[in-house]
């Protein structure tokens, strides 16, 4: 396949700053490295080594094998404003609840592009938490997280030994991975799974082992991550359902904040009560939300879900009520 490049740059002004990139990210090329990574001769590989020692003095590192820039880091670090070291520091913050080798990789990127906070007058440190669920995990979740991004990425198919939440049922599943979920302290794989003949979810504290497969697929036409779970009230998808709920007025400021759902329609009645219509896929995961506004929410729509809400807290009630 070709590679396409910017109008005007020639191949050989390309590969020049590619080499120049390695020796600034100290990866401490060799001759014989160099030469297997662009398929050129050894004569080519020095004569791009001259031009950059020309720009730029380099050498070869003796211990590590390869070349390095004579006067040390080459990669011009950010002196940020006030208002990005917030940004930085809100991002940071949010970053170490995904998971700790997301938020150690995290930190190595600001340390190699930023200028320290230190360097910047900052006096004290500014207090920022970012309230989200710890992701939840295992000790392979750093290497499925790995091997996910890379088969994403190649789009190339993942092979799990997976068990059920309910069922609890292991199985072993081809899946071809379209995009990665962060919800409610879970880390997810979206795809296609060849078992089921559907797209579906894959927790990653669930997964029992992951294997790459070196089999390359094409994504379903027309299939979009965000558009596939605005269906949902969080991951879950099942038959679409109308779910109409009213909040007492006493909440009415609150849940009238924010948007909860792409679905939303929204009433405010002349008591101050208000209205809330949503479709989204099944009832599961909505009814946990509805619940977390008891006493002052009832669910109106559809009877099903209003039934199976009053026997749940009937039953709730009597455990209340007993006596310990």
């Amino acid at each position: 396949m070709k590679t396409i490049k910017p109008t005007g740059i020639s191949e050989k002004v390309i590969r020049l700053l590619q080499i120049y990139t390695m020796i600034a990210q100290k990866n401490f090329p060799s001759v014989t490295a160099l030469k297997e990574h662009f398929v050129m001769s050894e004569r080519s590989v020095y004569r791009y080594l001259e031009i950059i020692n020309m720009i730029d003095g380099i050498e070869y590192d003796k211990e590590r094998k390869g070349y390095k820039f004579t006067n040390g880091d080459r990669i011009k670090k950010l002196s940020l404003s006030d208002n990005e070291l917030l940004v930085l520091l809100a991002a940071s913050e949010a970053v170490s609840h995904l998971g700790e080798s997301l938020g150690e990789s995290f930190q190595e990127l600001v340390n190699k592009v930023a200028v320290p906070a230190k360097r910047l007058g900052a006096k004290h440190k500014i207090p920022i938490v970012v309230k989200i669920p710890e992701a939840i995990g295992n000790e392979k979740l750093s290497d499925y997280f790995a091997s996910v991004s890379r088969c994403l990425n190649e789009r190339r198919a993942i092979e799990l030994v997976y068990r059920a939440q309910r069922t609890k049922e292991v199985t072993e599943r081809v899946v071809d991975p379209y995009g990665l979920v962060f919800y409610d302290g879970i880390w997810m794989v979206i795809g296609y799974c060849h078992l089921r003949k559907d797209i579906r979810s894959f927790a990653f504290d669930r997964i029992l082992n992951l294997k790459e497969r070196n089999l390359y697929f094409k994504p379903q036409d027309g299939f979009n991550l965000d558009e596939y779970l605005s269906h949902s009230w969080g991951i879950v998808e099942d038959e679409e359902v109308k779910v109409k709920v009213r909040f007492s007025a006493g909440v009415a400021d609150y849940v009238l904040r924010k948007k909860w759902h792409p679905s939303e329609e929204r009433t405010v009645l002349p008591n101050g009560d208000v209205e809330m219509t949503y479709k989204v896929a099944g009832v599961d995961e909505i009814k946990h939300w509805i619940y977390s506004w008891l006493p002052n929410v009832e669910i109106l729509e559809p009877l099903s879900f209003r039934q199976q809400a009053a026997a749940e807290l009937s039953e709730s009630t009597k455990k209340h009520l007993q006596e310990h």
